[in-house]
């Protein structure tokens, strides 16, 4: 009888306990791979008494695809610049509530990331989180870098092996720039021009995050990239201590990138996903995500701190708005000239 009252026992604080855990608070984060540090998400986990279900995916319009779906209720999610704007303008996104981020109060954003967004019909909609540029990655072993003047290195005839971004998106940023033109521009001719070009230049691979690799391997000798697939591999090197035998040059003119919090108007729990934006911008808990991450923050006293010999993130290419230089964001113009673009990268594939 009392192994039975013991077993009957043991089943009832099981049960409850099993209650217990399913009346936590679960907030839904869809973020890019690897791009935020999960001892952290578990101390939050623990501070609030609250789970997080932690998605990843490897692109912009996969966000997209996921919001509108809307098959799990995403509460927290990280698209890029554009794609805020793009959310914005379809409805899906709710407005930032900053009186619910009592840490914007102790840090400051960086006045040139913010100088980048804040007039932009999208900044009540998003909170940054990272920032960077697209430029050039070289073999510094393949590559004269007297050469390295501008984006014409990646269209105008010469001996190297060049690796294009494998997105309208970025291809066509970069022959706008070669041009002279804004990223955004939305003049027929000016496009006409950038798809001549990059016809014209015929690169020998279209492709994406293998192009830093490729490099790398002396199978291209430069490509497209962005700045955090220059530092994932400079970390990468220098922690293994391999030598490092490649390099990222941007051109004084180039695409910022920023990256942000944003809240869907499907989340169900808006209350926490402040709260989660709000832990996530204190000091010590950015500090410790930055140095997970290795990418540029956007808040000044942790860049401050890890910008210095001491932390050793005071290397080249890591602040992505050196005086001087001039950075252009993506801006959501519409779906027809998303379209056109696409059109645009196909001709030029199609012409290899």
């Amino acid at each position: 009888m009392k192994k039975l009252l013991s077993v009957f026992v043991t089943l009832l604080l099981v049960l409850v306990l099993a209650g217990c855990s399913g009346s936590k608070e679960t907030l839904y984060v869809l973020n890019w791979g690897e791009y935020m540090d999960m001892d952290l998400v578990a101390q939050f986990e623990d501070e609030f008494n609250v789970k997080v279900v932690y998605d990843e995916v490897g692109s912009n319009e996969e966000m997209e695809v996921r919001i509108k779906s809307a098959t799990t209720k995403y509460d927290i999610v990280f698209p890029s610049d554009f794609m805020v704007d793009k959310l914005r303008q379809q409805g899906l996104l709710n407005e930032i509530d900053f009186d619910l981020l009592p840490a914007l109060d102790e840090v400051s954003i960086m006045d040139d990331a913010k100088a980048m967004y804040e007039n932009e019909a999208y900044a009540p909609y998003m909170v940054p989180y990272f920032w960077g540029t697209i430029g050039i990655l070289y073999n510094i072993d393949t590559v004269d870098e007297a050469d390295l003047t501008g984006w014409d290195i990646m269209f105008e005839p010469n001996d190297y092996k060049v690796g294009m971004y494998d997105s309208a998106r970025d291809s066509a940023a970069a022959a706008f720039m070669y041009l002279g033109y804004n990223v955004n521009t939305n003049v027929a001719s000016e496009i006409d021009e950038a798809e001549a070009a990059m016809i014209n230049a015929g690169f020998d691979l279209y492709a994406e995050e293998n192009l830093k690799k490729l490099v790398i391997t002396e199978n291209l000798d430069l490509a497209l990239v962005y700045s955090g697939d220059y530092l994932d591999e400079y970390y990468a090197a220098d922690e293994e201590g391999t030598r490092i035998n490649f390099n990222y040059f941007v051109p004084d003119i180039t695409n910022i990138w920023i990256d942000s919090f944003v809240i869907p108007t499907i989340s169900e729990n808006v209350e926490l996903a402040h709260e989660f934006i709000n832990f996530f911008l204190g000091f010590d808990v950015a500090t410790a995500n930055a140095e997970y991450v290795g990418y540029c923050p956007v808040i000044q006293e942790v860049f401050d701190l890890l910008a210095t010999d001491e932390y050793g993130y005071n290397i080249e290419n890591y602040y992505p708005f050196p005086e001087g230089t001039n950075r252009v964001m993506y801006r959501f113009i519409s779906d027809e000239r998303f379209n056109r673009l696409n059109q645009l990268l196909s001709a030029a594939k199609s012409s290899n």
